[in-house]
């Protein structure tokens, strides 16, 4: 099996050093790492936490209703657009906190 050691452009080191204060590159890129994923894991959460006060349940509880057929206007344009975001967030949600398991 061959290693791939990528090539990081001079300024995105010193960049990663001054944003993290670490001068050493590898240890910078990995406190970047977890900062990105902290970050977009608030943001698909928010996203998740507007959706589930908007419908006052969690993902798990809209998909069993809509199942049963219990959600109001549940074929609506709005509806289903919420739904397909939602989804989407969960899955996204999911795949960063396994990301988040390679980075500790």
């Amino acid at each position: 099996m061959t290693t791939f050691t990528p090539t990081i452009p001079k300024i995105a080191l010193q960049a990663l050093s001054e944003l993290t204060g670490e001068p050493q590159a590898e240890i910078a890129l990995l406190i970047a790492l977890k900062d990105a994923l902290r970050y977009r894991l608030a943001i698909v959460e928010e996203a998740i936490a507007s959706l589930e006060q908007k419908y006052k349940m969690s993902f798990e509880q809209f998909l069993a209703r809509s199942e049963t057929g219990a959600i109001p206007e549940q074929f609506s344009y709005e509806v289903e657009s919420d739904f397909l975001e939602w989804d989407g967030l969960v899955s996204r949600k999911k795949n960063l906190e396994a990301i988040g398991q390679w980075l500790i």
